[in-house]
């Protein structure tokens, strides 16, 4: 048995290493292409917006097939239809179809398989490790993350030296298909996935009682939302007008910005599993929320792309903190029956307002500069994060 779950950590771990790769060399050569296409801000925060909606129009429904039906082949069906999604950008750049709105069309029908495949992982997680072991076990697969965006874009930053752009998209296409195949290997506990034989609206709104219900992990998800919207959009989309208007940089620079956000976000999972035990989760999770803004508004003195690397990897430690301690709490503090409604909740929260952020974004910075965004927008975060550790209720979840 103890074998069987060491195997299934390392294939989990090994999957998402190679697939988080893809997307961060993805996410790279989406934004840039976008941008060196149209040259408008706005345009490229429409499109950015256009890859999160998914998450906004029905993440909440992929909650509930999560709780209906069997994770792990809802997470392969996921990555495939990610990777034909991908698969199909550079093919039309190459037969000519060079048209902004196509690329707009396929980033959203990727991040529709995307929304799949988040709340099914998070709530398989728990399945097939003990909840003793959940914050490291947490800890560990997070450091997949890290080491995924921190290899990706310097991986991106060396091939964009030796091939052109649209064929970063084939890399991350390859990476899904590999992913699954490690996927297919994975053991799951004989005890079968609950079904609930109610109707998916019937979950849906059966799951939205029991948040409510539960006020911290309730106020924690509405911290969650607000905190989301001052920072995605700017790091999704403010980062790479930073490096490339402001600071005069290449895709390379900008690869070579996102790895060093990635080195900081390891870091940070080291000190987080250092931490499990000593203080709460809840704590962890509000001293993240302002670390990710305090760094986020020194992009304001930001002068050079060697300095936005330094700043953004000190941004990066803060990111762990918050990520790892939520998805904890979640998976300790409440069934795993509801856990696929509620990690679809969460992805809202996160991907779903990156919409709504990333469009604000790429019309803001046609109005004011990019680095008095990062400062406000950095602020806002980190009063998040102290409105977090001011309510007990949170500040003392375990």
């Amino acid at each position: 048995m103890k074998k069987d779950k060491n195997n299934n950590l390392a294939l989990l771990w090994s999957a998402q290493v190679i697939s988080q790769a893809g997307d961060a060399i993805y996410q790279l050569a989406l934004i840039w292409l976008v941008l060196d296409m149209t040259d408008s801000s706005i345009i490229t925060g429409i499109v950015a917006m256009s890859a999160y909606l998914p998450a906004l129009i029905f993440g909440l429904y992929a909650g509930v097939f999560s709780d209906r039906l069997n994770r792990l082949r809802l997470m392969i069906f996921a990555n495939a239809g990610q990777a034909l999604a991908v698969l199909l950008i550079p093919l039309f750049l190459w037969f000519g179809y060079e048209n902004v709105w196509i690329i707009c069309g396929l980033a959203f029908i990727r991040s529709c398989f995307n929304t799949l495949f988040q709340p099914a992982f998070n709530s398989m997680v728990p399945v097939l490790f003990s909840k003793d072991h959940l914050v490291k076990i947490n800890a560990i697969l997070a450091t997949s993350g890290q080491l995924a965006w921190m290899m990706g874009p310097f991986f991106a930053g060396i091939l964009l030296t030796m091939v052109s752009l649209p064929n970063l998209f084939l890399v991350d296409s390859g990476s899904f298909l590999i992913g699954i195949s490690l996927l297919l290997f994975i053991k799951k506990p004989n005890n079968p996935d609950s079904v609930d034989n109610h109707s998916h609206w019937d979950n849906l709104k059966k799951g939205l009682l029991y948040l409510f219900r539960e006020k911290p992990i309730f106020w924690m998800m509405i911290i969650t939302f607000i905190n989301n919207f001052f920072i995605m959009g700017p790091a999704i989309v403010g980062l790479p007008i930073l490096v490339k208007n402001t600071l005069h940089g290449t895709p390379s620079d900008f690869a070579f910005v996102e790895g060093c956000m990635a080195v900081g976000a390891l870091l940070g999972s080291l000190i987080v599993s250092k931490l499990n035990g000593r203080i709460p989760n809840g704590m962890i999770w509000g001293i993240g929320l302002i670390l990710d803004g305090i760094t986020f508004s020194l992009m304001y003195w930001a002068e050079s792309v060697e300095m936005a690397m330094v700043i953004i990897g000190l941004h990066g430690i803060g990111i762990p903190f918050i990520m790892i301690s939520r998805t904890s709490i979640i998976q300790i503090h409440t069934p795993n029956q509801y856990h696929g409604r509620l990690f679809s909740v969460v992805h809202l929260g996160v991907v779903g307002t990156t919409a709504i952020s990333a469009g604000f974004v790429g019309v803001i910075t046609s109005i004011i500069s990019v680095k008095i965004l990062f400062f406000g927008i950095g602020i806002g975060a980190a009063l998040c994060g102290m409105i977090g550790l001011i309510i007990p209720s949170l500040r003392n979840l375990r």
